[in-house]
């Protein structure tokens, strides 16, 4: 599975599939799961590169 970051106007950066779902992450702070949402376009990007990665790993 692939994943790529995206940008809205109201969510900011996000990471999706290439099945369209949304993307969740453990949180760095509260370790608690969170969906993929970043202030930031490099860490969105970061995100999706790692999780890409993974997906090809298994």
């Amino acid at each position: 599975m692939r994943y790529e970051a995206r940008h809205s106007e109201t969510r900011g950066w996000y990471v999706v599939s290439d099945e369209g779902h949304l993307a969740h992450v453990p949180d760095p702070d509260t370790h608690q799961v969170r969906a993929a949402v970043f202030e930031r376009e490099e860490d969105a990007q970061r995100c999706a590169l790692e999780l890409t990665r993974l997906g090809t790993l298994s």
